[in-house]
């Protein structure tokens, strides 16, 4: 998957030679917005996956108040590129839970080094979140289900253990294959093992 990349920078040459290191890095670079409403238009019209971003721009909303904007409703991984680092810059940053604050003159290196591990975090973190929402799928009887499916027992086997009814236990299995998308046992458990939720 291509990585988009956005810059919040108002000195256009910052922001150019930015967009050609990332580039040339093999990223998307989608658009460089100089204040808080261009960056909100090229936000909404893409995929973003990382911002970077200088807090002095134009307008009347300076990088951090853009950035909490943007990150309101979405997930996306964020680095401060700033000739400021004074202490109130630098907690209201911490506030928005940047993924790194470079000082300007930056260094080339660890820009890339930053960026890499930012959207290393992102990828993990947004793992963590997909597997949170398909464990949420199943409910508690249904998970139940599962775990006796993962040892190869048969429906009525099943219905014995929990001492419910075989009817009972093919409608969850019917239910579960269906919420999982799956058309057999073994498809399942092949994609919870995928997914890291069954041992």
């Amino acid at each position: 998957m291509e990585n988009v990349v956005m810059i919040i920078e108002d000195e256009l040459i910052i922001a150019h030679d930015l967009a050609q290191l990332l580039q040339s890095s093999g990223y998307k670079v989608v658009g460089i917005a100089k204040n808080s409403d261009q960056a909100l238009a090229i936000f909404n019209q893409h995929e973003v996956h990382l911002i970077l971003c200088d807090i002095n721009i134009q307008g009347e909303k300076d990088g951090i108040e853009t950035i909490k904007m943007l990150t309101k409703n979405k997930k996306v991984a964020v680095i401060y590129i700033s000739a400021y680092s004074d202490a109130n810059t630098g907690n209201r940053a911490i506030e928005t839970s940047p993924a790194a604050f470079l000082i300007k003159p930056y260094n080339e290196r660890n820009l890339q080094l930053s960026i890499e591990l930012a959207l290393h975090k992102l990828n993990e973190s947004k793992k963590i979140n997909d597997a949170d929402a398909f464990h949420l799928l199943f409910s508690k009887r249904e998970w139940d289900i599962i775990h006796e499916i993962q040892k190869g027992k048969t429906s009525q086997q099943i219905a014995d253990d929990l001492f419910i009814s075989k009817l009972t236990v093919e409608k969850h299995r019917s239910n579960i294959l269906k919420k999982a998308d799956c058309k057999s046992a073994t498809e399942l458990i092949s994609l919870l093992y995928q997914k890291k939720m069954i041992d």
